[in-house]
C-alpha cells in the first residue's frame, strides 16, 4: 500500500511537472509571436510597409552579463505600470532560492541561438553581422524610407518563475540610428503578460560622432 501511495504521488509530480513545461512552451511561443505581430501591425503606420521582419540568431553574451551584474547587484527592482507607462514606487523582490535560479537561467540563455525562417517575412541575421549591415545599409544609396525598414530585433527565450506566473526576456533592437534594449520581467494577470519591472536598460547611439551609451542602470 506504502509504494502504491509513492507511484500515485510521483506520478501526479510528473503531471504536473508535464503541466507546467507545456505551459511555458505555450507562453514562450506567445510572447515572441507578439514581438513579430506587433512589427507586422505597425508596418502601415510606418514610414512605407516593411516588407521584411529582421533579427538576430541570439543576444549578446555582453549584455546578458551586464543583466546579470544589475540583477546581482540589486535586491529589489522598480516595478512598471503599463496603463501610465512609468515606473512606481512599489517594488518586486525575490527569495535566495529564487535569486539563483535567475542567475542561472541567465546563464543558460546564452547558449541559445534563434534558427532561421522562424516567422514569414523573416531574415535572421548572425549577430556578428549586424553592425557591418546596419552600416552598409546606412552608407548605401537606398532610399532613407528603405533604411528606416532594416531595424534588427533582439530577444532572449523566455524563463519562467512561481508556477509560469512570472517571465524573464530580453527585447532589443538595432537600427542605423540607435541601439537599445530592456530585460523585463513580465506577470501573468488574468491570462495576459503584462511588463511588471525592468533589470536592466541600455541605449546607445549608433553615428560614431554621438557614440555616447546611456545606462540607466549605471
Amino acid at each position: 500500500m506504502r509504494l502504491y501511495k509513492r507511484s500515485i504521488f510521483l506520478l501526479a509530480i510528473l503531471i504536473i511537472s508535464l503541466q507546467l513545461r507545456a505551459q511555458e512552451s505555450s507562453s514562450s511561443a506567445s510572447l515572441i509571436r507578439d514581438i513579430y505581430s506587433n512589427w507586422f501591425n505597425d508596418r502601415p503606420f510606418a514610414y512605407q510597409e516593411c516588407d521584411t521582419f529582421f533579427y538576430s540568431d541570439r543576444v549578446d553574451t555582453n549584455i546578458i552579463n551586464k543583466v546579470k551584474q544589475a540583477f546581482l547587484s540589486d535586491k529589489e527592482f522598480k516595478e512598471w505600470d503599463p496603463d501610465q507607462a512609468v515606473y512606481v514606487k512599489r517594488k518586486t523582490r525575490f527569495t535566495l532560492e529564487e535569486r539563483r535560479y535567475i542567475v542561472s537561467q541567465l546563464d543558460a540563455v546564452k547558449k541559445i541561438s534563434w534558427p532561421a525562417k522562424m516567422f514569414p517575412f523573416a531574415y535572421m541575421i548572425p549577430l556578428n553581422s549586424v553592425e557591418p549591415l546596419l552600416t552598409k545599409t546606412d552608407n548605401s544609396k537606398a532610399k532613407p524610407q528603405q533604411k528606416i525598414c532594416m531595424e534588427v530585433q533582439h530577444f532572449t527565450a523566455p524563463f519562467f518563475l512561481r508556477n509560469n506566473t512570472l517571465c524573464f526576456f530580453y527585447l532589443g533592437k538595432s537600427s542605423i540610428f540607435s541601439k537599445e534594449g530592456t530585460f523585463w520581467i513580465y506577470e501573468k494577470i488574468e491570462g495576459e503578460w503584462k511588463r511588471l519591472a525592468s533589470i536592466y536598460e541600455w541605449s546607445a547611439i549608433r553615428d560614431i560622432k554621438y557614440n555616447n551609451t546611456i545606462d540607466f542602470f549605471d
